[in-house]
């Protein structure tokens, strides 16, 4: 309670009623307006003024008491107003922490990249943050929307696994973006970050040979039930090692189990010589039909490059 004393000087012959205004500065359940006090023939009385105990985080502030004109007295010119503060003792409430986020050491593919999601300040329980994975490149990150626990301790690590594969390609990254979500907030300038992935494989020689497969075709039944339709696969040049080619033979109006058999497969041309052939088996099937057609892709090689990568082969009908 905030305490005033109102002194008339000199004392009165009998008890005076002065009146009086309560204010107060912030809000602190402090009665306010005006009011009268009674001094007696001793020359002073107390006023108590009660404030209220909340649960609220608010300024200080304080409470006044100022001495109003009124009968049979007058109003100190230098005293007429007196002003005792009031504390505030509520704890502010937690502060909402801002999240941000921290890239590692660049890595080489097959290495996992680090970052550090830090909460300012530390949270008072584990906090739930969302975080969007990308990468720049194809380096086998597990990429999009995850979620990372941030402990009271302020920070974690989020490891970024990437593959280690065979295929020389442009250098890249791995980058993790902090996204908005309950009991944070995202860091203006540290919500995103990077980190580089260098490719560890070698170019490929730039003086290959370069391989190329030719259309073919047969007439069924000229070899018996079965026939081999051939592609011929050859090589611009003769190679100093293997080289192998791998295809596929698909449908065209000829049916695969049907008209021939042939699937996937692979056909090595030696070191030293320059052609090799691709096999389907045609069959014979004793129908009078048109002609029909299947295709060859060539869909790698090793130790050439792919020039002219497709070929169609026709089965001539014998009915």
């Amino acid at each position: 309670d905030a305490g005033f004393t109102v002194t008339a000087s000199p004392a009165p012959a009998a008890d005076l009623t002065v009146n009086v205004t309560v204010s107060q500065d912030g809000d602190h359940g402090a009665t306010t307006g005006a009011r009268t006090v009674t001094v007696p023939a001793s020359g002073s009385v107390v006023l108590t003024v009660s404030t209220s105990d909340d649960d609220a985080d608010e300024p200080d502030g304080s409470v006044s008491v100022a001495v109003e004109a009124g009968d049979g007295y007058t109003v100190s010119a230098t005293q007429g107003a007196a002003k005792v503060n009031v504390a505030d003792d509520d704890d502010p409430p937690p502060q909402t922490p801002e999240v941000s986020v921290a890239a590692g050491s660049g890595v080489a593919e097959g290495g996992a990249a680090s970052f550090t999601v830090t909460a300012s300040p530390a949270p008072a329980a584990p906090l739930t943050v969302n975080v969007t994975v990308s990468q720049d490149g194809d380096h086998g990150a597990a990429t999009g929307s995850r979620t990372v626990t941030v402990p009271t301790s302020g920070s974690v690590v989020l490891t970024v696994s990437t593959t280690d594969d065979d295929a020389d390609e442009p250098n890249g990254s791995v980058s993790v973006a902090v996204e908005a979500g309950d009991g944070y907030t995202v860091a203006g300038g540290a919500g995103t970050a990077t980190v580089n992935v260098a490719d560890d494989d070698d170019p490929p020689p730039t003086d290959l040979p370069e391989v190329s497969v030719a259309d073919g075709s047969i007439v069924e039944g000229v070899f018996g039930f079965l026939s081999v339709l051939e592609f011929r696969v050859t090589l611009s040049r003769a190679s100093d090692e293997d080289v192998t080619v791998r295809y596929v033979i698909r449908p065209g109006t000829a049916i695969n189990g049907v008209d021939y058999w042939g699937g996937a497969g692979e056909v090595t041309i030696w070191a030293g010589y320059t052609s090799a052939t691709i096999g389907a088996n045609v069959k014979d099937d004793g129908i009078r039909e048109g002609g029909e057609t299947l295709s060859v892709d060539l869909t790698g090689a090793d130790g050439a490059t792919i020039a002219h990568g497709t070929a169609t082969g026709t089965i001539i009908d014998n009915d």
